[in-house]
């Protein structure tokens, strides 16, 4: 059923962006893991690289590095066909390789969100980290280069992932 909205869906996403914006979304689509890796560093600069901090640091750390494994693996089981490679209505507006299934750049941005906001239970920090990860996951569909399935398979998966983690962490190694 998911497969019989997803490219209705992804098309109405694309016709109905606001084109000025194009380029910011090119902007969070390209810079996400340069973004990821610049929450880390500001952790560690925050803490003054404090063992707490550090720690935590290690956390996000995993987090994106265990995201981009998961994102390979899939990718290669899955091997799912770009929109813009099957659908001619569907204009690539940004950079867009090989499998499309999931949504790299927004399993990251969750992920790596869903860690942070585990971490730091203020809304000042989780509000900003979870617009940051839903602008990536929504500059995917509005550049073409996802189908709206690619990227909820991408959100559910590093949500999940960070949570295992943070638990993984609570329980192995900052137990109560």
């Amino acid at each position: 059923m998911i497969e019989s909205l997803d490219l209705p869906l992804l098309q109405w996403i694309q016709s109905h962006r606001i084109e000025s914006l194009d380029g910011m979304l090119r902007f969070f689509s390209s810079a996400t893991t340069f973004i990821s890796i610049g929450m880390i560093l500001v952790i560690g600069l925050l803490s003054r690289f404090s063992r707490a901090g550090v720690k935590k640091m290690f956390q996000v750390s995993i987090a994106l590095f265990i995201a981009a494994l998961i994102t390979f693996s899939v990718k290669s089981l899955v091997n799912r066909v770009r929109p813009f490679r099957e659908y001619h209505t569907i204009q690539k507006l940004s950079q867009g390789g090989g499998a499309s299934f999931p949504s790299g750049h927004t399993l990251e941005a969750f992920a790596v969100a869903t860690s942070v906001a585990l971490l730091f239970r203020k809304k000042r920090i989780q509000i900003p980290v979870f617009c940051w990860a839903i602008l990536v996951a929504y500059s995917r569909m509005a550049l073409g280069v996802h189908y709206p399935s690619d990227v909820l398979g991408g959100l559910v998966i590093g949500i999940i992932l960070a949570i295992g983690i943070d638990y993984g962490f609570r329980r192995w190694v900052n137990p109560p």
